[in-house]
């Protein structure tokens, strides 16, 4: 088994989930709000705060991403007994001129938004790969804002 590889897996599923595609699940997770979110990166399943939920895109890119780098370096996915990132999530509210990020939004029509309010996400992320013989542990935290129900 190549432990080190497993350990950038696990280092991976965490900086996958606060990176760029978890745009794609903004709005999802603004439903959502604060609480404890969980996905099983092998089936690509979430549950939030213990409910089962609809799978999310993130979790999709997730598993996608782990099933390829595996088959890449030519670990079977029978030879991983879970991988599963957990994140705790806490959303609150924030204007324009309390954010945090320098990030930069754009409306449907591709005018910047300055205006209204803002989602502020705080996410401390553990992601783990477990085999027979070890769990690979990571963790990673971060702070994403973006304009209430954006994209659109």
């Amino acid at each position: 088994m190549r432990r080190k590889r497993l350990q950038h897996g696990a280092d991976v599923l965490c900086q996958m989930f606060c990176g760029w595609r978890l745009i794609n699940s903004y709005r999802d997770l603004e439903e959502l709000g604060s609480g404890t979110l969980i996905i099983d990166a092998l089936s690509g399943h979430s549950k939030f705060n213990g409910r089962l939920i609809e799978n999310l895109s993130i979790a999709g890119e997730l598993q996608a991403w782990l099933r390829e780098d595996l088959a890449a370096h030519s670990i079977s996915l029978a030879d991983i007994k879970r991988a599963q990132l957990v994140a705790v999530l806490a959303m609150s509210d924030v204007g324009p001129d309390g954010r945090k990020t320098a990030d930069h939004h754009m409306d449907g029509k591709g005018r910047p938004i300055n205006k209204g309010p803002f989602n502020r996400l705080r996410i401390e992320c553990k992601g783990e790969i477990e085999t027979d013989e070890k769990t690979y542990s990571a963790t990673y935290s971060d702070l994403e804002e973006w304009p209430r129900g954006w994209p659109d």
